[in-house]
């Protein structure tokens, strides 16, 4: 995999990008006029605009028109997980000379993805691309029927509908997120912009969901500490990923006795909790994806870097002619590979400038920040600094 020696093919990389990304961003207010230590060099990345070059790689690759398959649930691709999955899968298409195939499942049901993946595979596809947890239940149950196709799932692991079986076949790999350095990201940002009382929503206690509650919780705990304040932080796990109106009513709660801003995980719930803000000044966190251009109300999002670790993902594989010993294994990426962060190009962060998050972003690339793991709603991270309420 690319993972060893990933810092010095991006820093070749995205040395224009960066450029790029900071002068979108909003220059510093006065809130952040302290002066910021310069930097060696800089890894930041903004997945919307990254795209692997020729340049920056070990050895040119030849697609001859190999087709790379992205198989999307019923959504699609116009936000999401799957929109900047397919993004990245088009433009490593498009840059190393393979062709991109898209494939949709038709409805919300294990038998439609099975049979999109189905499709996608039979298409003579070399490689199949999905996400999600559902779509790892239709990949379980067809991943050793196509032993000639490799398959990419990100977000999931291949497993029963009912969790009680997982098996990730040889002929496939898994990419999972450390969603807990996400979210660290962006409590330690919106404290830093002057937030100080926070809600969380989380569409179900499912451990990923969990892990972004604990990241943002101790992210604020550290801007908390670093400014001299004391935070406060409501966290809700509803249940549903589609109960918009109960989350907003809840969301609108929270906003008129004083939250300032709310994480939601979930789509539903970032809905209801866009719809609650709207007008009152509050704003909304997402997570997953950059959600900054669903709404004026969204500040930033805890985000996956979906683009920019699926076209290194498919150069890896092709470039070494398989998955090697990476077939039937699950990687977990975070920071240190630049596979999060916070969106650049719609920069929201008055009170914190992007050149104070280069600097933050680094610190939890190096290593110098450490995030606790935590997926369990009965565990949560040690934050003096912050007044924590789980609501049942």
């Amino acid at each position: 995999m690319y993972f060893p020696n990933i810092r010095h093919r991006l820093i070749a990389a995205v040395c224009g990008l960066l450029a790029v990304s900071l002068c979108a961003c909003s220059a510093p207010s006065s809130a952040s006029s302290g002066t910021v230590p310069e930097l060696a060099e800089s890894i930041l990345v903004d997945d919307s605009l990254y795209v692997l070059t020729p340049d920056s790689v070990d050895q040119p690759l030849a697609g001859n028109g190999a087709v790379v398959a992205f198989v999307a649930d019923a959504g699609g691709t116009e936000t999401g997980p799957d929109a900047a999955l397919w993004r990245g899968v088009q433009s490593f298409a498009d840059t190393f000379g393979y062709t991109a195939q898209l494939y949709q499942t038709e409805e919300d049901s294990l038998e439609s993805r099975e049979n999109a993946l189905r499709a996608a595979a039979e298409s003579g596809a070399v490689m199949v691309v999905c996400c999600g947890d559902e779509m790892a239940v239709a990949l379980y149950n067809i991943q050793n029927n196509y032993p000639s196709v490799s398959y990419l799932c990100f977000d999931g692991e291949p497993h029963t509908e009912d969790y009680t079986a997982y098996e990730t076949a040889s002929n496939t790999h898994c990419v999972m997120f450390s969603e807990e350095q996400a979210g660290y990201l962006a409590g330690y940002a919106a404290v830093m912009d002057g937030k100080t009382s926070l809600g969380f929503v989380g569409d179900e206690a499912m451990p990923g969901t969990v892990r972004y509650c604990n990241g943002f919780l101790q992210g604020i705990d550290a801007a908390a500490q670093s400014q001299g304040v004391q935070a406060g932080l409501e966290v809700w796990y509803v249940g549903t990923d589609d109960a918009v109106d109960v989350v907003a009513q809840r969301a609108s709660e929270w906003y008129e006795s004083g939250v300032q801003a709310i994480m939601a995980v979930g789509e539903g719930t970032l809905q209801g909790c866009i719809t609650a803000a709207q007008g009152t000044g509050a704003m909304v966190i997402g997570a997953d994806w950059d959600s900054t251009s669903a709404d004026s109300v969204v500040l930033t999002s805890a985000m996956k870097n979906y683009s920019l670790t699926v076209q290194h993902e498919l150069y890896d594989y092709f470039s070494t002619g398989g998955w090697g010993g990476e077939g039937g294994l699950s990687t977990r990426l975070d920071a240190a590979e630049n596979a999060l962060g916070l969106p650049q190009v719609n920069w929201r962060l008055t009170g914190f400038s992007a050149r104070e998050y280069e600097k933050l972003y680094n610190d939890l690339h190096e290593g110098n920040i450490k995030v606790e793991r935590l997926s369990d709603v009965s565990s949560l991270p040690e934050t003096p600094n912050v007044a924590v309420d789980i609501l049942g």
